[in-house]
């Protein structure tokens, strides 16, 4: 009898160890303002040790922790159960100012990357709010309309942007205003040479193109061994000038310049009629530019042609299609005319 009561408390006690805990939080108040104290309740079923995390580099293992946000702002409080992390549970809340002004998504703000500006306005009462947003000239705005709440933009150079917020709530206006740090980013760049023989540098940064700039030492010597008349593939050297001879399919092209898609088997080819995309058997010749004014360069990292025309430096995704068809539409990066010669930098600058 002994044994069997020793048997019914191992089992309970094995019952009352795999139940499951349910962990939960609530704070008051609701809408916090910087300086507040926040009141955090423990809503968990059960446990025995609490281990808080504040998203601001602070913890607390108190059961029932107050905490007090020194600045505005979204915060992820988190509260793991009996250092378990199968028992946690994490809340986002939102710290406001006590005077209206606006936030960015990120700390550190890089030049061409997205950023989302949004207005942080305690407003527990409903009061009427309109919102009007003065960004500098070096600002792009990707959504939102400048009386939005909340807008996304990028900025196109680096150092100081000052962005500034009207916010009138109720009757009463407020100007927050914000000297915005855009930090430099690396990326390659697009070289190109000009009639004159100067280089020009063009970055690319994550598809957004930098405004042109003169090219730097590396640049010049990059450019000085580019060239898009001569293409050695499987042992063999093609010269433009010999491309008619060697592939039947251009036999009746006069051809200037040209690049390869290795991958793809493509040639791209200028010629006095403009840009013209092939097979490697000179099949299925097609026309991508008829204005083109003869430099190209192929950049596979990139799955990018480049080429001019007289009216600047246009670039497309590679043709894939065996018929060398193609709906893509050219994206024109700048408006250099005189361009001779094409290649990339890769070094990130």
């Amino acid at each position: 009898m002994k044994k069997n009561w020793m048997l019914y408390i191992a089992l309970a006690m094995m019952v009352v160890g795999c139940k499951k805990v349910t962990v939960d939080f609530t704070y008051s108040p609701a809408e916090p303002k910087a300086g507040e104290t926040i009141r955090i309740s423990n809503q968990s079923s059960a446990g025995e040790s609490w281990h808080w995390t504040f998203g601001d580099n602070t913890t607390s293992k108190t059961k029932n922790p107050t905490k007090v946000y020194q600045k505005p702002g979204k915060y992820a409080i988190t509260l793991m159960v009996d250092s378990a992390k199968n028992k946690s549970l994490t809340k986002t809340i939102q710290v406001y100012d006590t005077v209206p002004t606006f936030v960015a998504s990120e700390d550190s703000i890089l030049l061409y990357h997205d950023v989302r500006l949004g207005a942080n306005v305690y407003n527990p009462f409903g009061y009427s709010v309109a919102f009007q947003w003065t960004l500098p000239e070096s600002a792009v705005l990707l959504s939102g309309e400048l009386d939005d709440p909340a807008i996304v933009v990028y900025f196109t150079e680096q150092g100081t942007s000052k962005v500034q917020l009207a916010i009138t709530l109720k009757d009463k206006v407020y100007n927050a205003e914000k000297d915005l740090a855009i930090h430099n980013v690396k990326a390659p760049a697009i070289l190109m040479r000009q009639a004159d023989k100067s280089v020009m540098r063009q970055r690319m940064i994550d598809d957004r193109l930098e405004a042109v700039s003169a090219g730097t030492a590396e640049d010049k010597a990059l450019m000085t061994d580019a060239c898009d008349s001569v293409v050695v593939f499987n042992g063999v050297t093609f010269y433009a000038s010999q491309m008619s001879q060697l592939i039947p399919g251009f036999a009746e092209m006069d051809i200037q310049h040209m690049q390869m898609d290795a991958m793809a088997q493509k040639w791209y080819v200028a010629t006095a009629d403009g840009l013209f995309v092939a097979n490697m058997d000179g099949s299925d010749i097609v026309s991508v530019d008829a204005t083109a004014t003869g430099a190209v360069y192929v950049d596979a990292a990139r799955n990018r042609v480049y080429w001019a025309n007289t009216t600047g430096v246009y670039a497309m995704p590679l043709v894939k299609s065996k018929n060398n068809q193609f709906t893509t539409t050219p994206i024109q990066y700048n408006n250099l005319n005189t361009i001779d010669l094409i290649t990339v930098n890769n070094t990130l600058q």
